[in-house]
């Protein structure tokens, strides 16, 4: 997928970007060792997965099938196009950027999950971020997950260092919303993150209108994977994504998008 940069990140540094796994490495264990040791991440799949639910989301893992197709289908070679797609996501952020995810409040850093099946309430979810038990995790279904997904989720957990750093770094978000606007979670398909249309320059999308930690990260899914032209017709947005890479820069440094 091409990236370009919004305006607003014309000047940021540029260089230093991690390069991708080569297309060479199609066995899934070793893209898995190398987006491990290169980028500096935890991840786990399939049954290594921790076998538990969160709040009302569920997470559906594959278990030994009776028949040699479906054992097949169900090892972990299931997860190879997700982790070359995670590989092609990670690849546009600084090096040593996952690294800055270690602190005192989770000595592991970032940890990705990836597992057959999400869903709440009896809709499908791509992904979900969750700090249960000390651990940062991201959790990715096998299908339904694109690139922006991944910045999405990603942003998540960045949200928590930040906050973990700063308890008061998004006290002003809302005075960047149109006057009298109010968070409500009026759809249960928006909340389920579809594929809705884009509103009006304030938000990204309108699953970005259900709370205010959602309309933060679909700025930073689009400040990643959004061209230039989209984002210089959004004068609004570029303000909310400039505040989002100001919170960042004491715990994240320098965030850029493009290639």
């Amino acid at each position: 997928m091409r990236r370009a940069k919004p305006l607003l990140l014309a000047l940021l540094l540029m260089c230093f970007m991690m390069p991708k796994a080569t297309a060479e490495i199609s066995n899934t264990e070793e893209l898995r060792a190398f987006l491990q040791s290169h980028y500096g991440v935890t991840i786990l799949m399939g049954r290594e997965c921790s076998d538990f639910s969160l709040d009302e989301y569920e997470f559906q893992i594959s278990q030994k099938e009776s028949t040699p197709f479906l054992r097949m289908l169900s090892g972990n070679d299931r997860f190879t196009g997700l982790l070359l797609m995670m590989d092609d996501a990670f690849s546009v952020y600084p090096t040593e950027f996952f690294s800055r995810f270690v602190s005192k409040e989770y000595p592991e850093g970032l940890r990705f999950q990836l597992v057959d099946g999400i869903t709440a309430r009896g809709i499908p979810f791509g992904g979900v971020q969750t700090n249960e038990n000390g651990k940062l995790d991201i959790v990715f279904a096998r299908t339904g997950v694109a690139e922006s997904s991944i910045h999405h989720e990603i942003w998540h957990a960045m949200e928590l260092c930040i906050l973990e750093n700063n308890k008061h770094a998004f006290d002003k978000w809302r005075t960047l919303n149109p006057k009298g606007f109010k968070y409500s979670q009026k759809d249960s398909r928006l909340a389920a993150g579809g594929q809705d249309e884009e509103p009006e320059d304030w938000f990204v999308r309108e699953y970005a209108k259900t709370f205010e930690y959602e309309d933060r990260a679909t700025v930073f899914e689009a400040l990643m994977t959004k061209s230039e032209d989209w984002w210089s017709t959004r004068p609004h947005l570029q303000k909310k994504a400039q505040f989002l890479l100001e919170k960042a820069k004491p715990v994240f440094g320098e965030i850029f998008a493009g290639e």
